[in-house]
């Protein structure tokens, strides 16, 4: 059995985004709009979701 993501709640998006790409190196792996729902899924992590677990 394989952890595939986790997920976290935060604030604000763009911030979030700077810390986990720019500060720890993980890479923005895809993200979607949910302009009904007011919010905004981002998957972040250290390789492809195929092989590596993420952070949604």
């Amino acid at each position: 059995m394989r952890l595939l993501h986790t997920m976290l709640r935060v604030g604000n998006l763009d911030r979030s985004l700077t810390f986990y790409c720019d500060i720890l190196g993980m890479k923005l792996l895809r993200q979607k709009d949910y302009p009904g729902g007011e919010f905004t899924l981002a998957f972040v992590g250290y390789g492809d979701e195929s092989e590596q677990s993420v952070i949604e």
